[in-house]
């Protein structure tokens, strides 16, 4: 797929999910008020993106495009055929997809089976699955279809969507960002996130357990120029006060700016 016209600057997306049950249009003012680039829109997180011209309209009003609409890991019919509409209408770039459990026979065997013609019919599209958390399942069944990121890629032939909190720590930093410049030609969107001890994953983005500012540079050093998406488990606690909330996405914005868009590559 062709670079995107501002080529050399990847954007910074909030994720709707991020945000869960709030309305869209308090989602897309606090983002245009702190400056994310645009938005990842979680079609099963918030019910009023499936409306098509509702979402236009916020689009306008904020000046705030969606570059990816994401759907669940109960993938269907219907869901799919909603996402591509709303892609082709919001003019977003990319499609990301849940990986199902693997208890959902159902919706990895549309994926499986549709995919490929979901690809040929919509080429200017990057359909790509989301790596999911928890490798195994009692250390012996996998809790999830997909959970390989070089499987995604290479068995299935999709574009990557790396979600950073659900990779091991040491997958991460001797093995993956090693061999970053591989992985760059397949990657649509990073889900930019901190965890603490692999029990809380989806954390802000400051000084947990991943080294996030070395990822960034890396990232920067080999040109990648797509998406990184804010996704944050944020508690009902802080999301029953939009103040605090703010406060939490202006200090991920603040680090993201200071680690990413300000470094200088020599």
């Amino acid at each position: 797929m062709a670079r995107k016209s501002n080529a050399n600057k990847a954007q910074f997306l909030l994720s709707t999910d991020s945000l869960s049950w709030y309305w869209l249009d308090l989602i897309f003012d606090t983002a245009k008020e702190l400056n994310f680039d645009g938005i990842d829109l979680a079609m099963w997180k918030n019910f009023d993106a499936w409306h098509i011209e509702y979402v236009n309209d916020l689009v306008k009003k904020y000046k705030m495009p969606v570059k990816v609409v994401q759907i669940s890991e109960h993938a269907n019919i219907k869901e799919m055929n909603q996402a591509i509409d709303l892609g082709k209408q919001l003019k977003a770039e990319v499609v990301t997809i849940n990986a199902p459990s693997i208890l959902n026979i159902k919706s990895y065997r549309f994926l499986k089976g549709n995919l490929p013609s979901y690809k040929a019919h919509n080429k200017t599209v990057k359909f790509s699955i989301i790596n999911p958390e928890d490798k195994n399942f009692l250390w012996v069944i996998p809790k999830f279809y997909f959970s390989s990121i070089v499987e995604i890629i290479k068995k299935y032939r999709m574009y990557l969507a790396l979600d950073v909190a659900n990779v091991e720590e040491n997958i991460l930093d001797y093995q993956f960002m090693k061999k970053m410049p591989n992985f760059i030609p397949y990657l649509s969107v990073v889900y930019l996130s901190d965890v603490w001890k692999w029990w809380q994953r989806h954390l802000p983005l400051w000084d947990w357990v991943y080294k996030i500012p070395t990822l960034l540079k890396k990232f920067k050093q080999n040109e990648y120029d797509w998406f990184f998406s804010l996704k944050l488990n944020l508690s009902k606690k802080d999301l029953s006060d939009i103040d605090k909330v703010k406060v939490i996405l202006k200090k991920c914005r603040m680090y993201y700016k200071e680690n990413y868009e300000q470094i200088k590559i020599g």
